[in-house]
């Protein structure tokens, strides 16, 4: 193992659950600045300017500036591809001692620390609670009439992919067809009374 995945597996030794540094997405206003302050460090660390960079990433220069000011966030899937351009130490849903399996781990080029980042959007807050987890804690509480899954009842890889795919379908269906689906599924799973209009 080299030195950079030890710092990356260091920061798990005894601890119960991730303890995420930043949370980046929608609402996230300093943690996203914060965000983009490091993706920043990064860029200066290759000595790429910001025009390079942004071609390199696919992004206009613009794009890539609002990400480094945190008016925009990149992605989860966007990791990749920043962590390549830049030569990031860094590990994206990897596994962790202990089973603990964060969005992304990088190590701050300031100063050689890892920083834990959990990406939110509504997106992958539909599919957390698709597979039955909690909602985020700042969209508020559960749905006290939804029926609770037991930690037995998770779906499976491909059945989460399935659920995934649906959530992106429905982003792009219109109203109509969403009403009809809700009470579709309202029906299905015996949730009475729920519809109501968009």
């Amino acid at each position: 193992m080299d030195d950079g995945e030890d710092q990356l597996n260091a920061h798990w030794v005894d601890r119960p659950r991730p303890p995420y540094d930043l949370t980046v997405g929608p609402g996230r206003t300093v943690h996203n600045l914060r965000f983009g302050e490091l993706l920043e460090r990064l860029r200066w660390k290759t000595g790429m300017t910001r025009a390079d960079a942004a071609t390199k990433l696919g992004l206009s220069p613009e794009y890539l500036r609002l990400i480094e000011v945190g008016k925009r966030t990149p992605a989860l899937g966007q990791m990749p591809n920043f962590m390549d351009a830049y030569g990031a130490n860094a590990a994206i849903e990897r596994v962790q001692p202990g089973g603990e399996q964060p969005d992304l781990i990088i190590i701050d080029p300031l100063n050689d620390e890892p920083v834990l980042v959990e990406f939110t959007s509504r997106i992958r807050e539909a599919r957390r609670i698709a597979l039955g987890g909690p909602p985020d804690e700042a969209d508020g509480q559960a749905d006290l009439d939804r029926p609770k899954r037991r930690a037995h009842d998770r779906p499976s890889a491909s059945r989460a992919v399935e659920l995934g795919v649906v959530v992106s379908l429905l982003t792009q269906a219109d109203d109509s067809t969403l009403r009809k689906i809700r009470e579709m599924l309202e029906e299905e799973l015996g949730y009475p009374g729920r519809s109501s209009n968009l």
